[in-house]
């Protein structure tokens, strides 16, 4: 093979000083070796200085070389380590610091020699480093607890069970993620407190593992004629150098908690306890989930934490600084779209998210980008540049430091190590290489300036005269100024006169500060509107960071309503929500942060009351605002089933409570959506309906299932029942059961299973089967109404069940049968209209359709049913109705929508026997239609209640949006009401 093969025309100088350097090991140590086959051996002396260092100075590591490569094919396999335990533990210290460097410096050889060649990718090297560490620890730890143990024996629990010491590695190394020639960042720790036993004297566990701590870092951090294992930083431990070195897991968990600052949960993004299979006990391993099942917490919040932000810049800004005062250029790690800024970009967004996605909560930059890419917040193209620029740039610093076993991250200015770069990376000069160092970083830089970049006061912005007026205007204080002109002009009095002299003093102001900006009557008002509700929202934060960023906020948001022209009633409104969020300062900062989420606040809360009101009562919501391409981005229908199973897959099987928030936020966030492109008029009413429809659907569905893991795992299975089929079902009725379900609809719903038996479960804690069925229909109640700090899921209507709410709360589908066949009122069937099976057992849902067409087709006494339904509307309206002489109620005033409903079922009651088709369908509009062609009703009739219906509905639908009464004034909808009544008086219904 021909390593040197390069586009480089000085390759050739590679070449020579490769076969010079084999040429003198072959002398200094006497092996015989057949140079016409050595080309990668020369090869990989010539590329780095460490590896023909380490040659010259251990032969066994050059005679291993040699034998691999002197070959047609070149076979690089990882030394392993062959000392066993008794002899291990039987060295004196001198021999076991030896034993530790011989063994690294054989293995770094063999890693940095299957790069240069290309056996490995960096990938793959940087998770041998990783894994080399994690060993290079745990052999240290067991060498150093024997040597102890003599004097001060071990450290055992009062379980009799040993407590280990445990090593946080952290930063690249958490990652599996370690550079050629890294230092090895630890955090050492132990879980419980107590006494060595079985030593000549007792010891206290903190001063034990003090001693055994130094040991471990002595071993492997010592330099020796051997040189060193690895460099040892214990500077990231809580309280840094001046901090113990060791310390219990209850007190990283106070230190964390009271003290803990934004960088360190940047640290602990990446921590993982060092560990090897070979040496690692299970009991340990359960150490280890219990210490990263207690830092998490601290590192990732439970909300969309946006103060990172600010966090993460402070960081860039501060090693900015230290690279200019450091004078350092070409540096592919702390420069400019370098790998600190990769990094920080996956990193950042770990933070902000991590709380709420649990798949973001892993230490690997490569593991974390790929589910950055599902969650939509990267493109699947943005993904892969990330990537590739970043594998590019750990490749290229992986090959600096391998060159040399030196730390760094700086191109080289010398010929050779520029040569040996060009040689690895096939690029023709060196002018090349920097052009493609440069395009790697912008890809980055591109990204992490639009994520991170500089914050909003550093930017200019088109409406910046406005935000300065309006900087200028939040800073004054009106009150005293107000009180300084009442004191001066003793007549100025009343609130009008008050009023007259606020209208004075900010025409004033905002005269001297708008330079091209104008003022009106509605910037004035603005103006009078936060002035009146300032103190309450300085009153409401609880620090001075949260002061400075509501006096950062509020001129960028004033600035926003001038701009979009809103009314003082809108502005109000919004500065309700900024009040409600001043003490969660991380909600301010992501609206400072993010100008496009201000500007969708300020549009759709001026825009629809409901949007505000639900904002203003989840503030987690704020967080949909950034991304305007996912916010008016509608799902498809079938989406909402898989991303609520995606979500819920990522919590713990037995964390109701967090399963309970989910199913919460899960709601809340995808209603949002729905109602941003609803008020965006991108998608209409019924397309509305369907979402709504869908969304209730894909929650009911997942709310089953999880009740009934429960219930299974506490009862076991009722007789008959399986996993995949529960013979169980939910009806749903009304808008439910009609696809017409609005932004703040109950969910009419009956359950209904098929178990006949008395039998008991299946589990250990048995009941009766049909006891089981009752248990999970409260469950399932249970889970939808309980209030947690997301609000509920659905209000749930049960009372269409068979005898209402004196009835069973799950009943038998037989019983279900009889009770309609032989019991139901009139009323209750013409519920039966617009109900359908939403979900469950495909036996019972098809039963249940037999059985409502069944009762749909019965033959009726024709006087009787008209009496019934209209007595059943005249009780409705009579009890129910809010209209006034002058206005109208769009769903129970006579000629509303109630009638319309009304209408359809009696033609569905009525005809059905006759006309099997007008029993299969739940929805009004169907069932007109097909009554029309049936000539039940005539088509204008037809087209004259569908019309009517839908302008009802998109009345209604806008009276919901603005959080008011379902009244609109009689004039507006008066044909409509007249036609309705008149099919009414035609159908003989009174």
């Amino acid at each position: 093979m021909n390593t040197f093969q390069s586009s480089n025309n000085d390759s050739n100088s590679i070449e020579a000083l490769g076969a010079k350097r084999l040429s003198a090991l072959v002398n200094a140590h006497n092996v015989d070796v057949d140079f016409d086959d050595a080309s990668a051996l020369q090869y990989l002396l010539a590329m780095s200085d460490f590896i023909f260092r380490m040659c010259g100075r251990y032969q066994f590591i050059f005679e291993d070389l040699a034998a691999s490569c002197v070959a047609k094919e070149v076979q690089l396999v990882l030394p392993q380590w062959s000392i066993s335990e008794t002899e291990w533990l039987s060295l004196s210290e001198a021999d076991a610091l030896k034993a530790l460097r011989y063994f690294r410096h054989h293995l770094m050889v063999v890693i940095a020699s299957q790069h240069f060649l290309k056996q490995i990718d960096i990938k793959t090297s940087m998770r041998y480093l990783s894994e080399s560490a994690d060993l290079f620890y745990v052999l240290a730890r067991q060498w150093a607890e024997c040597q102890l143990a003599p004097r001060w024996g071990k450290a055992i629990n009062e379980c009799g069970q040993p407590v280990p010491l445990i090593a946080l590695g952290m930063g690249k190394l958490g990652g599996y993620e370690l550079n050629f020639s890294s230092d090895i960042d630890l955090i050492f720790c132990y879980e419980s407190k107590g006494t060595t036993a079985g030593g000549r004297k007792q010891e206290d566990f903190q001063t034990y593992f003090t001693k055994l701590a130094q040991k471990i870092i002595q071993l492997l951090d010592s330099v020796t004629p051997d040189g060193q294992v690895f460099r040892v930083d214990m500077r990231l431990r809580p309280f840094g150098d001046s901090g113990p070195l060791v310390s219990s897991f209850a007190a990283l968990e106070d230190y964390y908690q009271e003290q803990g600052r934004e960088w360190e949960r940047y640290a602990l993004l990446k921590a993982r306890p060092l560990a090897y299979s070979k040496f690692i006990t299970a009991e340990e391993q359960k150490s280890h989930t219990q210490l990263i099942s207690m830092l998490k917490p601290f590192v990732y919040r439970r909300y969309i934490d946006f103060s990172v932000i600010e966090s993460l810049r402070t960081m860039k800004r501060q090693i900015e600084q230290e690279v200019v005062r450091r004078n350092l250029v070409n540096n592919i790690k702390l420069g400019s779209g370098g790998i600190r800024e990769a990094e920080f970009i996956v990193q950042a967004l770990q933070m902000l998210r991590g709380g709420k996605e649990p798949q973001l909560q892993l230490p690997s930059f490569l593991s974390v980008l790929p589910e950055l890419v599902r969650l939509n917040v990267f493109t699947e193209q943005e993904g892969i540049n990330i990537e590739q620029s970043y594998l590019w740039l750990r490749d290229c610093e992986q090959y600096l430091q391998a060159f040399d076993d030196k730390q760094t991250q700086t191109l080289p200015s010398t010929e050779l190590d520029q040569e040996r770069l060009l040689t690895l990376f096939n690029v023709p000069t060196w002018d090349v290489f920097l052009t493609t160092v440069e395009a790697v970083s912008t890809q980055i830089h591109d990204i992490f300036d639009e994520l991170i970049g500089e914050s909003p006061e550093h930017q200019s912005s088109p409406n910046n005269k406005l935000v300065e007026k309006w900087q200028a205007i939040w800073q004054l204080d009106l009150h005293v100024d107000l009180q300084e002109s009442t004191e001066l002009e003793p007549s100025l009095q009343s609130s009008n006169d008050l009023s007259a002299s606020a209208e004075h003093l900010t025409t004033e102001v905002t005269t001297n500060l708008t330079n091209n900006v104008a003022t009106n009557l509605t910037t004035n008002n603005l103006i009078s509107c936060l002035m009146d509700q300032k103190a309450d929202l300085i009153k409401a934060v609880l620090s001075s960071k949260g002061r400075d960023r509501l006096d950062l906020l509020i001129p960028h948001l004033m600035a926003e309503c001038d701009a979009q022209k809103i009314s003082v009633s809108q502005c109000a409104d919004i500065l309700k929500i900024i009040k409600r969020i001043t003490a969660r300062t991380t909600y301010l900062a992501l609206l400072v942060e993010h100008p496009g989420a201000l500007k969708q606040l300020v549009k759709l809360v001026s825009s629809c009351h409901f949007i505000g009101q639900e904002l203003k009562h989840f503030p987690l919501l704020l967080d949909q605002l950034i991304d305007p391409k996912l916010l008016y981005t509608i799902p498809k229908l079938t989406d909402y089933a898989a991303d609520l199973r995606r979500n819920l897959l990522r919590v713990d099987a037995d964390d109701l409570e967090l399963q309970m928030e989910i199913l919460r936020q899960f709601k809340l966030s995808s209603q949002l959506i729905i109602a941003a492109c609803d008020v965006s008029q991108i998608i209409d009413l019924p397309t509305v309906s369907n979402h709504l429809t869908a969304l209730s659907e894909a929650i009911l569905h997942q709310v089953v299932n999880l009740s009934w893991q429960q219930m299974v795992s506490r009862y076991g299975y009722p007789e008959g029942a399986s996993d995949e089929d529960k013979n169980f079902a939910v009806l749903g009725y009304g808008k439910l059961g009609g696809y017409e379900l609005g932004y703040g609809s109950d969910l009419d719903v009956v359950f209904v299973h098929g178990c006949a038996s008395s039998s008991p479960t299946s589990g250990k804690k048995q009941i009766d089967s049909r006891q089981f069925y009752l248990k999970l229909a409260q469950r399932i109640l249970h889970v939808f109404t309980t209030r947690t700090p997301s609000g509920i899921l659905y209000e749930l209507d049960t009372r269409l069940r068979p005898s209402g709410a004196s009835g069973l709360l799950a009943i038998n589908i037989n019983t279900f049968a009889e009770y309609q066949s032989t019991e139901a009122w009139t009323w209750e069937h013409q519920a039966l209209v617009r109900a359908r099976a939403v979900m469950g057992s495909r036996a019972l849902t098809v039963q249940f359709e037999e059985i409502r067409k069944a009762i749909l087709k019965s033959k009726r006494d024709t006087e009787s049913l008209k009496a019934d339904i209209s007595k059943m509307r005249e009780k409705m309206c009579a009890n129910l109705s809010k209209e006034t002489s002058e206005l109208f109620d769009l769903k129970q005033s006579r000629g509303g929508i109630a009638d319309i409903e009304f209408v359809t079922q009696f033609l569905v009651l009525q005809y059905s026997g006759e006309y099997a088709g007008l029993a299969d369908y739940s929805d009004n509009k169907r069932l007109l239609e097909i009554s029309s062609e049936l000539g039940l009703i005539t088509k204008a009739e037809c087209n004259g209640l569908w019309e009517a219906y839908q302008e009802y509905r998109k009345l209604y639908h806008q009276q919901s949006l603005n959080l008011q009464e379902k009244l609109v004034g009689r004039s507006s909808i008066e044909r409509h009401q007249n036609l309705v009544q008149q099919v009414w008086q035609r159908l003989s219904l009174k």
